[in-house]
């Protein structure tokens, strides 16, 4: 038996955003437990070090991205994995925002619009300004 599609928008913006958050969700968590066994598998243990490149840092979260994918993160792979982890699990909700004023412009929904757009700028600075 197959799921019937939902027939509305409404339904299928629904739809979208929960598949989003869902799959966000599961894929940072595979990219954490990934690296949390490559990196016990690498060092022997759990133990994060206290040194500042184990941690965030750069200008702000956008850089800090940049820096991840351009393998400017010399911690191991087992670090990576983890950040990258923490990376789509804090852009799952960026995302849903941006997927929200797609869907209210494309419904012309002007007030829905410009309150998402708000949302979106606040978020958008709120991890520029780190």
């Amino acid at each position: 038996m197959k799921p019937e599609l939902p027939a509305d928008t409404e339904s299928r913006m629904e739809s979208a955003i929960s598949y989003l958050m869902i799959t966000g969700v599961i894929i940072s968590l595979l990219l954490e437990i990934s690296g949390m066994v490559l990196y016990f598998i690498q060092n022997g243990n759990l133990q994060i070090s206290q040194t500042s490149g184990v941690f965030i840092h750069g200008k702000d979260f956008f850089s800090f991205i940049y820096q991840v994918l351009s393998g400017k993160n010399r911690n191991g792979a087992g670090i990576t994995l983890i950040t990258a982890g923490l990376i789509v699990l804090i852009l799952t909700p960026f995302l849903r925002v941006v997927l929200s004023v797609i869907y209210f412009s494309s419904e012309k929904n002007m007030n829905y619009v410009w309150i998402t757009l708000f949302v979106l700028v606040v978020i958008t600075l709120s991890l520029s300004l780190h």
